[in-house]
């Protein structure tokens, strides 16, 4: 009990006035943390328009059925964020590797591939100084809160190719993954002794997936998928245990290509996050709210470069987050850009990017600059 009052003193000051040390995003303090972005690089540089299309990215079960042979993908991404609220500003910097998969073809018309993703980021870091009086005297208060670790959604696939136009997909997900926080407390008056506690907390749950995709004429493509999640269950090291209900998650895309190398996709999603503000709310936290998202982008593969032809994409994107910051409502936007480039006579590509914007919630700011590099093989 001890433990739990001590981490929960140490994180309630520090959500109240913040000075950030470090962090993959301040906002991943909140609620279960920051939604992930499970994309390849070719969807990511589309601001996600095309991920529902794109058989290295995990939205749509269906697309895996687009590989023709053994393939293995990867994607690294290197970010660089401002934040500011109030008087309280810092620069913070992370180095994520947010997806790896793996198919592989099963006779002319089936594909099961395996991916490993983010699927909640919980990895911040803040620091509070304030003024306490303890034995009649006033004390200096120094908090450091650490957070690192999130959930990781493990996905076995398996997509049918019904014919050319046309493909199924059906998933199994795990999640899984655990988080440890450490809260230090330093005290001005040496008479008082510096402490450190860490609590560890485990998470696992369930999930399936199923979707489709097809193709409506020469020109036009629509693609849709749907995702059931079971409870994620949270098992601290001191033996409390919570369960949390987790959404229900739509998205459906559709695909545009007016003539051969030119395509323009437009996707929408909706989380049901709303399933977990009771849980979450008899956790101590703020209640979640559901939540849309939405991305616009191209993809023009019509220009060579050194005998090759190199794609250039561009998106925009726009999602609500479901975990408010002191009442707030919390939103993130941004722009991408990016390439693609042929390697090993075509067995394998690289997609290079970038992504630019902004959290926002009341007068809390995060800007943010990311630069992503995924990785296809082809063996």
């Amino acid at each position: 009990m001890r433990r739990r009052v001590l981490v929960s003193g140490a994180l309630l000051a520090a959500l109240v006035v913040p000075s950030v040390a470090a962090a993959d995003s301040v906002f991943g303090i909140r609620g279960l943390g920051l939604l992930g972005r499970p994309l390849s690089g070719r969807a990511a540089a589309t601001g996600g328009a095309f991920h529902l299309f794109d058989a290295a990215s995990i939205g749509n079960p269906s697309a895996l059925a687009q590989w023709l042979g053994p393939a293995g993908w990867g994607v690294g991404a290197a970010s660089s964020r401002r934040f500011s609220n109030g008087p309280t500003s810092a620069t913070l910097g992370s180095t994520r590797f947010p997806l790896f998969g793996f198919a592989v073809p099963v006779g002319q018309r089936m594909v099961v591939g395996v991916s490993v993703s983010d699927y909640l980021d919980r990895t911040w870091s803040v620091s509070t100084t304030r003024d306490s009086t303890l034995r009649d005297s006033t004390v200096t208060l120094t908090d450091v809160a650490n957070s690192t670790g999130g959930v990781t959604d493990l996905q076995l696939g398996a997509a049918y190719r019904i014919n050319p136009s046309f493909m199924v997909g059906f998933g199994i997900h795990a999640l899984a993954g655990s988080t440890q926080l450490s809260v230090e407390r330093g005290f001005s008056d040496p008479r008082f002794i510096d402490y450190k506690d860490v609590a560890t907390t485990a998470f696992s749950g369930v999930g399936v997936s199923l979707g489709a995709q097809g193709r409506v004429s020469d020109h036009l493509a629509v693609a849709g998928a749907v995702r059931l999640n079971g409870r994620l269950t949270a098992k601290a090291d001191d033996g409390a245990t919570a369960r949390i209900a987790m959404p229900v998650e739509f998205s459906g895309g559709v695909m545009f290509a007016p003539v051969r190398g030119v395509g323009f996709a437009a996707t929408v999603g909706f989380r049901t996050w709303a399933r977990s503000a009771g849980d979450l709310v008899a956790a101590g936290q703020e209640r979640s709210r559901s939540v849309w998202n939405v991305a616009i982008g191209s993809e023009i593969d019509v220009f060579n470069f050194l005998g090759q032809r190199v794609p250039v994409r561009l998106g925009y994107r726009w999602r609500q987050l479901p975990f408010p910051v002191a009442g707030s409502g919390l939103s993130e936007h941004a722009f991408s850009g990016g390439l693609g480039l042929g390697l090993a006579g075509g067995r394998a590509t690289l997609d290079v990017g970038v992504d630019v914007g902004s959290r926002t919630a009341g007068i809390a700011t995060e800007k943010f600059t990311s630069g992503f590099v995924g990785v296809i093989v082809r063996p």
